[in-house]
């Protein structure tokens, strides 16, 4: 079967369609994941066929004249968009094809005009009203090196600290001061403002990769970031997310997260329903049908 997915110019969005693909392709299926040309390089780091569209603009995939031309050239039985590539549909519909969405942790679901709509983020946070069809969500971040460091054991708790805005260092730093945890930051020192003291617990490191972080940590701290959100929740990991979003405030509801001031973190680590409701939501995640099983469905 020939399947083509559609992408904007987003790597969390890409990364939200790479396991369905591997699923695809391990299954014997010819898969080609279609972008714009400044996208075509990350397309290809995922180890993907890549389809140049070199027309439209850089960043979105509403509309593609070469995607439907491709189309109809290739011939695809099934077409796969990202929620903000209804290109995808279009070329779909130009090829009798079936046309399926795939929603991640950055969308919202709506009617949509697709055949079908598979959703990675879990049923328990998100609104199920419109028929999306769960599946379970896989974290995936690219290509990833082990640092030498993380091949060492730990003797204490490690807690990850995605941080991209600098202002927020002094209130987490002063919040995390004494606790026997080890707080990771893939951040440059010298980013840290001058006058804030960086606690003796916190280690700053030149890359955190989440895939071989995170089966490490006891929890996460992060700034809004949803596709890490997720993957900490697919970890089974407590997080608070410093700034308020949609699947943060969810995660909270679901008793796995808090949202707002760093003054939380120090819970993240000794609060016994916290970590046992991001279990939980762990649980529900795995238990979702995979990647290769939403493959075998669109085969059928």
């Amino acid at each position: 079967m020939r399947v083509l997915l559609a992408v904007p110019s987003s790597p969390a969005r890409l990364h939200n369609l790479v396991p369905l693909a591997w699923a695809l392709r391990t299954a014997g299926h010819d898969v080609k994941i279609a972008g714009r040309s400044s996208f075509v390089d990350e397309v290809l780091r995922t180890g993907c066929v890549a389809v140049d569209l070199e027309d439209g603009d850089a960043a979105g995939l509403a509309e593609s004249a070469a995607l439907v031309e491709f189309a109809e050239l290739w011939r695809p039985e099934v077409v796969v968009s990202d929620a903000r590539a209804q290109a995808g549909t279009l070329a779909a519909r130009a090829v009798d094809a079936v046309a399926v969405r795939l929603l991640g942790a950055l969308d919202e679901p709506d009617a949509g005009a697709a055949d079908t709509t598979f959703d990675t983020v879990p049923p328990s946070l998100r609104d199920t009203g419109t028929g999306a069809r769960a599946v379970r969500h896989v974290p995936y971040f690219g290509p990833v090196v082990v640092p030498n460091w993380l091949r060492r054991r730990t003797r204490r708790s490690r807690v990850l600290l995605s941080i991209a805005d600098a202002t927020l260092f002094e209130p987490v730093f002063a919040a995390v001061a004494g606790l026997d945890v080890e707080f990771v930051c893939a951040t440059d020192p010298d980013r840290v403002p001058a006058g804030i003291a960086v606690p003796a617990g916190v280690r700053f490191v030149d890359s955190a990769p989440p895939a071989a972080l995170l089966p490490t940590c006891a929890a996460v701290v992060h700034d809004g970031d949803a596709a890490l959100a997720l993957a900490a929740a697919a970890h089974g990991l407590p997080q608070l997310s410093l700034t308020g979003s949609a699947l943060a405030a969810r995660i909270a509801a679901a008793g796995a997260g808090h949202v707002g001031s760093a003054e939380r973190i120090p819970e993240l680590t000794a609060d016994d329903a916290l970590r046992g409701a991001a279990h939980a939501l762990r649980d529900e995640i795995a238990a979702l049908p995979a990647p290769r099983a939403m493959a075998a469905e669109l085969t059928r």
